[in-house]
């Protein structure tokens, strides 16, 4: 299972000596210096400078469905922790968890996050072969995973009130459909929330854009159908 990730551009060169992990199984790139691509368009960059690296003769589609991977943006300028800015985030160092089992004195935010994501990936029916994923979010989880419908685009989200959910992207699906994602609203205020979810239940993506704090999976074709479902797990940087 490869993992494609965005980083600051001065962190690329140095990546895989700083973490000693593999370049078979890590690729790192970042966006083009001096312009802002946003989450799709990281996301599509991403893909196509690994497809390069990786297959420069195969057709993207052909190269898509040959392996599950996991995309991780990291590539942010991380003003609420300047101390880590130059490293990015993924390597920002996590503290040994209480009674934890199986962590290591040096670990990073990345060495935490890719169980679950590859735990979603293998659980994933067939056709659900891209995870993507924010670099600046642990997600714990608490509970087994679910299954994992078999749709073109299967979206994560966490439960939140009203207040909450006006600091974030947000979900919006019909009572009526529950599992089936209706539309996405960013940072909605909680009147706007109050009028919508009297038919709509709501939930929320824990940061700012569709590619944060939660995953999403998709299939190598174009999205047709949407499903949403919760994501068993509980944010907690603490022991």
């Amino acid at each position: 299972m490869k993992k494609l990730l965005s980083l600051p551009p001065n962190v690329v060169n140095s990546f895989h000596d700083v973490t000693r992990l593999s370049h078979d199984e890590y690729f790192c790139t970042s966006d083009p210096v001096g312009h802002k691509l946003g989450s799709g368009g990281g996301t599509a960059w991403l893909l196509e400078a690994a497809r390069r690296d990786d297959a420069p003769e195969a057709s993207f589609k052909e190269w898509l469905a040959k392996e599950k991977r996991v995309l991780l943006h990291a590539g942010g300028q991380s003003r609420r922790l300047p101390a880590y800015a130059s490293s990015g985030k993924v390597l920002t160092p996590v503290p040994v968890f209480r009674w934890a089992r199986g962590q290591k004195i040096n670990q990073t935010l990345l060495d935490l996050q890719m169980p679950l994501y590859e735990r979603i990936l293998e659980k994933a029916p067939a056709g659900l072969r891209t995870l993507i994923a924010s670099g600046d979010v642990y997600l714990r989880a608490t509970e087994p995973l679910q299954d994992i419908p078999d749709a073109d685009v299967v979206c994560y989200g966490l439960w939140a009130d009203v207040e909450q959910a006006s600091h974030h992207g947000v979900f919006m699906m019909s009572r009526e459909n529950p599992d089936v994602l209706d539309f996405v609203l960013q940072k909605p205020s909680p009147e706007e929330q109050a009028r919508l979810t009297a038919k709509r239940p709501t939930g929320c993506w824990r940061k700012r854009a569709w590619r944060a704090s939660t995953t999403m999976t998709f299939t190598p074709i174009s999205a047709v159908r949407s499903a949403c479902t919760p994501l068993s797990t509980t944010p907690n940087w603490q022991s």
